[in-house]
């Protein structure tokens, strides 16, 4: 172990049956609003590799940035996964925990009653970006078309990652 809280060797083999249990359609939405999480903790050290705002970005991408944060030193993949589905209830929630459809449409994964940036609650399954709709407001623009084309990248790297399914 190190001295540094919660960072531990993560070998290959881990990270990637990690990655083979985690759905590929799920992905992380940065609002880009700051998160309400304790600095210096796990969650919010792991967290803070997402840092594209308004993209989604896929959560094996994230699971995979956490584990290598330092060299062979990171965060438990599967801890990783877990924090993300528990912040999902965090107020305000400035991380969505969302599904892609083969639509490209994004839906909740489950329900996120305070997400930052929003006028209201949003149910699990409820779109949350696409077909024209952005339920959050990011606190500076986003251009869209540069989202989607670092979002086909990510996803591309996580894939070749765990090898043809």
């Amino acid at each position: 172990m190190t001295g540094q809280r919660g960072l531990q060797r993560i070998e290959a083999t881990r990270l990637t049956e990690a990655l083979a249990r985690t759905p590929a359609e799920h992905h992380v939405i940065w609002t880009g609003h700051p998160p309400g999480v304790r600095d210096g903790s796990m969650r919010s050290r792991a967290l803070a590799c997402i840092q594209e705002v308004g993209v989604p970005v896929s959560l094996r991408v994230v699971m995979t940035r956490a584990a290598r944060i330092s060299d062979e030193l990171g965060f438990d993949p599967d801890a990783v996964r877990s924090a993300v589905r528990m912040y999902q209830i965090a107020r305000p929630a400035v991380y969505l925990l969302v599904r892609r459809l083969y639509s490209n449409d994004f839906v909740a994964v489950a329900d996120i009653p305070y997400p930052a940036g929003c006028s209201g609650r949003i149910a699990s399954g409820e779109l949350v970006l696409g077909r024209g709709v952005r339920r959050f407001s990011p606190p500076h623009a986003v251009a869209p078309a540069q989202g989607l084309a670092s979002l086909d990248l990510q996803s591309a790297g996580a894939s070749a990652q765990l090898g043809a399914r």
